[in-house]
């Protein structure tokens, strides 16, 4: 498959998702919307999806109980918006790292970033030295967000109305690891990219188990730079 139908199916994915629930016809409405959504996603955090309740997240968002059973006809309809919101949060995430990893391209003013990524060798140094950052900053800085995650993926497995939204959430990375590996002339964009997620995935698990000043910045480095270097590699 090439670069351009896999991001086109990417995008069109995309589009699927959408929050469930009763749309708000106000300004004001629709912040106390985004209101429960939040404290819903604080009480996935602590207790895990199954902690979502109507009752239970009034309380945490501090309106009345009437409010979350306006928006929400139940509680399928709340997780389901509740995941949208993570996935938006997490996409922009995703978005703002990509944009810093192009960043010495679109600030190039002479060959030696061009140079660099002719290199395979050191081409794959700056993005493992990029993605490991990025890893170190979603388990200290975006914890809370990847504990979320993990709690909606495992749901996943079980809701079908979840699973599909997992789906699209995954197209979404996906479109922009492709992206990025086109850029650096993977001969394979799609194979990569489902490699590097996966790694990615599991580092962040592995991470999320132990104390943030325990995580081995240098193991994680070794870790991706050996992917890297593969991927890299098979261009010659």
């Amino acid at each position: 498959m090439s670069k351009s139908s896999d991001s086109s199916s990417a995008t069109k994915s995309s589009n699927a998702v959408k929050y469930q629930g009763r749309k708000a016809s106000r300004t004001g409405s629709e912040q106390r919307r985004r209101l429960i959504l939040e404290a819903a996603l604080r009480i996935v955090v602590r207790e895990g999806v199954r902690g979502i309740r109507h009752r239970a997240v009034a309380k945490e968002a501090d309106v009345p109980l009437a409010a979350t059973t306006y928006y929400f006809k139940d509680i399928e309809e709340l997780i389901n918006d509740t995941f949208t919101l993570y996935a938006e949060q997490a996409l922009g995430v995703v978005n703002h790292f990509s944009t810093r990893l192009f960043e010495p391209a679109a600030n190039d003013q002479g060959h030696n970033f061009t140079d660099l990524f002719t290199n395979s060798e050191a081409m794959a140094e700056v993005i493992a030295d990029k993605m490991t950052q990025y890893v170190v900053e979603q388990v200290t800085d975006h914890r809370d967000s990847l504990i979320a995650e993990q709690a909606f993926r495992y749901e996943a497995i079980l809701s079908p109305r979840l699973r599909t939204l997992g789906r699209v959430h995954k197209e979404s990375l996906m479109k922009k690891l492709i992206e990025i590996l086109g850029f650096v002339k993977s001969p394979n964009p799609l194979a990569d990219a489902n490699i590097i997620i996966a790694i990615l995935h599991r580092l962040e698990y592995e991470c999320l188990l132990i104390e943030p000043e325990e995580i081995d910045a240098g193991d994680l480095r070794n870790t991706l730079l050996r992917e890297l270097s593969l991927i890299l590699n098979s261009r010659d």
